[in-house]
């Protein structure tokens, strides 16, 4: 601690100790300054900052795109991979795209929204209803709150097997025939 002095004094402490004089609060009156290595400061805050933010988790909006006449199996493989962006941490947006007189029967797709939204209601909360955009009908899921992120796994990298051995090549064959003189 060295208290109030002037700051060519505080210059010449920082040069002869090797550090560099950074001010921490100019607002305050008198300004306060450290004695610290201003480099490892900065190596050290960039740290922190990439440190905080690889532990947030951007929510991303991503899309399941259907239309009235999938088939069970290719919906719940759908809802299966909705359910994992759910537990993410990310929105999902489902999409059913109607097309010529599939348009005749939105009830279908209609019905089609509620089993989907019953499926997903475990891990889900509605943040827009089913509402109809021209031929398409979409609906907007949450993460339910206090469902905590699952991490994104990363594919496990395997070691290739190793190449089988090989045969050693045939020994070469001798010429044949006598010699042209």
């Amino acid at each position: 601690m060295l208290g109030e002095m002037p700051t060519e004094q505080a210059r010449q402490i920082a040069r002869e100790r090797g550090f560099d004089l950074v001010e921490v609060a100019a607002e305050a009156r008198p300004p306060v300054c450290k004695l610290l290595d201003y480099g490892k400061y900065k190596y050290e805050q960039k740290k922190k900052s990439h440190k905080s933010s690889a532990q947030q988790h951007v929510q991303k909006v991503k899309e399941v795109r259907l239309r009235p006449r999938t088939d069970d199996h290719d919906l719940m493989t759908k809802l299966k991979k909705a359910r994992e962006f759910l537990e993410e941490g990310d929105k999902i947006l489902i999409t059913i795209f109607f097309r010529g007189r599939e348009m005749a029967h939105k009830e279908t797709g209609r019905a089609m929204m509620d089993k989907i939204k019953k499926i997903l209601e475990d891990v889900s909360k509605i943040e827009h209803d089913i509402s109809m955009f021209g031929p398409r009908m979409q609906v907007t899921l949450l993460p339910k709150p206090g469902l905590k992120p699952k991490p994104k796994q990363e594919a496990p990298v395997e070691a290739a097997p190793p190449a089988p051995p090989t045969a050693p090549p045939p020994p070469a064959a001798a010429p044949q025939g006598g010699t042209n003189a």
